[in-house]
């Protein structure tokens, strides 16, 4: 069962792993990870790509393709614990309580069908309706994601439809659904600003009223300020940091989240921008001990042996470092990765 502590938890994801069984080796796509989503929030997934965001989604949803495997942990939606559901009873789930944008819309809409007969397919399995009134309804769907002319739009198929355009078909077809949650794998991909900024929208006003949640996985921190109450921080397949965005971004603990949050622009004030050295590690080789190890200013001996664990960093605030868990005394400063400019 969820935890009683926490009532307002809708997803509880709890020690998961998921490994990619290779030639080369075993890749720890997921690595024990951890973490909570609360009903009515949107929180964001950010990381470097090959740090694990798109595969923690497609576990949750038991979407994992081969050679990859869930290898163990817990996954429990509204009190209902999904990796005892068997591949029948989890595809229920999908479409009705659990609805995922993906990151490539093309690859995700049946080629077979027009967008309009997809997007209604789903209203009527949500609601039972005749098709005449799901067909109405993904009509106005469309248009709600600022689809042009979405009566004539809802009768093409999806490789007569622009990028951008499937982009917000899959938006409005996850919507649709009035999932308990939303899995947004990069969903404005392809989209101009200003369309970006409606769907991005909508989602919120969704989520907010429904009392859902949204697990919504992006590169960009500038999007994770303005629309998610709650950040979580992934490298090399674990969870090195997570909290509220309003404490994560105005005291980032990790030197990853502090490398991340210098590198991104801001026009807000006059600071330049900085990156991080060296790229994500090997996943069938990992480093030892804390994996950030050799790409971290602040690393010592101690971080190369020793794996750091999760400890508390402020108030909801968790973060996976030795200088923080006074293992290693020494302070952390976000200036130091000015010393790297663009």
């Amino acid at each position: 069962m969820l935890d009683a502590r926490k009532p307002d938890t809708l997803l509880d994801v709890r020690g998961l792993h998921t490994y990619f069984y290779t030639y080369e080796g075993i890749v720890k796509a997921v690595n024990s990870v951890s973490y909570g989503l609360k009903r009515g929030e949107i929180t964001g997934l950010v990381g470097e790509s090959g740090s694990g965001k798109s595969v923690t989604a497609q576990s949750i949803i038991q979407l994992v393709k081969a050679p990859g495997k869930i290898v163990s942990g817990e996954v429990w939606l509204d009190g209902e614990d999904l990796m005892s559901l068997s591949q029948a009873e989890m595809q229920a789930v999908r479409g009705r309580k659990i609805s995922m944008i993906f990151q490539e819309p093309r690859a995700a809409l049946n080629p077979l069908f027009t967008v309009g007969d997809q997007i209604s397919r789903v209203i009527q399995l949500r609601e039972g309706c005749s098709r005449s009134i799901a067909e109405s309804q993904a009509v106005e769907m469309m248009r709600a994601v600022e689809i042009a002319d979405p009566d004539r739009r809802a009768s093409a198929y999806p490789h007569e439809l622009s990028g951008g355009m499937c982009q917000r078909v899959m938006v409005a077809m996850a919507l649709s659904a009035n999932p308990l949650l939303l899995i947004a794998d990069e969903p404005t991909t392809g989209l101009d600003v200003t369309v970006q900024a409606q769907v991005l929208d909508l989602i919120s006003t969704r989520v907010q009223s429904a009392g859902s949640a949204c697990l919504f996985i992006t590169h960009d921190l500038g999007v994770v300020a303005e629309l998610c109450e709650r950040v979580i921080v992934m490298y090399a397949g674990r969870v090195v940091e997570q909290g509220p965005v309003s404490e994560i971004f105005t005291n980032p603990r990790h030197p990853y989240t502090q490398g991340l949050i210098a590198s991104t622009l801001r026009v807000d004030i006059d600071k330049p921008i900085s990156t991080i050295p060296g790229t994500v590690p090997d996943a069938v080789h990992l480093p030892s001990g804390c994996t950030f190890h050799p790409r971290c200013p602040f690393a010592e001996d101690l971080c190369q042996l020793e794996e750091p664990p999760m400890v508390e960093a402020g108030h909801d605030h968790t973060t996976r470092c030795h200088i923080v868990s006074g293992r290693i005394k020494k302070e952390m400063l976000e200036e130091a990765w000015e010393l790297e400019p663009a």
